[in-house]
């Protein structure tokens, strides 16, 4: 079907736009609520539960999501009701995702959608084949990109789970019911406690000039925005630098940075940890609002460890013991000196750290792939939704 072909609708034909509802009432259950920014909370029931695009009424107005599964939306979300005898959903969804909706904004302080505004909207549709196909097309890059961020969740869960069976709960290979009273509480005999300052070198990173900030093509910087809330590294977060840096603010590929500020007093990322991944070169830079965690040359702990070490609770109440601040929370040094954890042995150790930096390393290689798919993806979009590409769909 040539692109001349193809029939013009307002958005009011294929579309019947929907408020969503507040969800207060609800009790906790397994399905996702959504507003503006995605889930909120998984509720106990739900508004509808066929084929619908969300489209945000208020806040983050591009953030589109297609569902075919029970859902509930909020009241700053619209949840519509598809004409399936015009419109294939997610051929919509996608051809929706390339409308400019800031542009459409009618409030003042904060960005706001209307039904009307949206009813009136031009689109372009194919006969229901040929926006089937594609929509398979750009589907199975998605569906490409959601199972390698499956894997990674996965990837992720299995050393946390390990650590926590091995050196918290004390249950790893050939252990033996021997203990020792140490002033951390029992451990395992042979094991030792160690400070973080006898063990490991924190320092903080570089001070810099803004004007020195660059789009790209410049020395990478990790910084505050590198780090995501509850642990991990931030890939949108990343920054470039043109400026003057000292060899103590480069950071090596694999290697540890936590983040020392955070807005309020609510520990959602002061104290967190996340390891710089290898796509961004061997080496970079630190920016002062990260801690960078080296183990010492006699310490055998891997920055793996040290990863899993920091998200246990018993360390990281010792951490964040040291942050304070009114208005910003900061991180004082001794935040990753005073701290005492239980040292294992080294086998041990290392065991560990070959299953973490493996599955570190697989989810590194996901991320890529996801970036190069999600490249794909947008690449071909706008050319299909116009007709630039031809598809032989019989």
């Amino acid at each position: 079907m040539s692109f001349s072909e193809w029939k013009k609708y307002k958005l009011e034909d294929v579309l019947e736009i929907k408020y969503g509802k507040d969800h207060k009432a609800l009790s906790e259950g397994k399905i996702p609520a959504y507003g503006s920014g995605g889930i909120m909370r998984f509720v106990n029931k739900a508004i509808y539960e066929k084929d619908s695009i969300l489209i945000p009424r208020k806040g983050s107005l591009n953030n589109l999501f297609y569902l075919n599964k029970p859902f509930w939306t909020v009241d700053t979300m619209f949840w519509t009701k598809i004409n399936l005898e015009l419109a294939s959903p997610r051929f919509l969804f996608y051809q929706l995702t390339l409308l400019d909706y800031k542009s459409m904004n009618v409030g003042s302080a904060v960005p706001s959608l209307t039904v009307p505004v949206l009813n009136k909207i031009d689109i372009l549709l194919p006969n229901l084949k040929t926006q089937n196909g594609i929509a398979s097309i750009l589907s199975s890059l998605d569906d490409a990109i959601e199972l390698n961020k499956q894997i990674n969740k996965t990837l992720d869960e299995i050393p946390k789970a390990l650590f926590k069976e091995w050196f918290v709960d004390f249950n790893f290979p050939n252990a033996t019911d021997k203990f020792q009273e140490t002033e951390i509480g029992k451990i395992p005999v042979g094991w030792s406690v160690e400070s973080f300052e006898d063990v490991f070198d924190a320092d903080r990173g570089l001070s810099y000039k803004g004007a020195g900030l660059a789009q790209s093509d410049a020395t990478p910087m990790h910084n505050l925005n590198s780090v995501l809330e509850g642990g991990g590294y931030k890939t949108i977060g990343i920054k470039y630098y043109t400026g003057d840096y000292k060899d103590k603010h480069i950071v090596n590929a694999g290697e540890l940075i936590i983040a020392n500020t955070e807005q309020g007093h609510k520990y959602m990322l002061i104290g967190y940890p996340a390891i710089i991944p290898q796509f961004y070169g061997e080496h970079g830079i630190f920016s002062h609002h990260i801690y960078r965690l080296r183990p010492k040359k006699k310490c055998w702990l891997s920055p793996d460890f040290m990863y899993h070490l920091l998200l246990q609770p018993q360390v990281r109440d010792q951490v964040i013991g040291f942050a304070n601040g009114t208005t910003v929370n900061m991180l004082k040094i001794e935040g990753l000196h005073k701290p005492k954890f239980a040292m294992p042995p080294k086998e041990l150790a290392d065991k560990f750290t070959a299953i973490a930096r493996a599955n570190r390393l697989q989810a590194e290689q996901n991320i890529e792939e996801n970036q190069s798919l999600s490249n794909l993806r947008d690449t071909l979009l706008p050319k299909l939704m116009k007709g630039e590409i031809a598809l032989n769909i019989t």
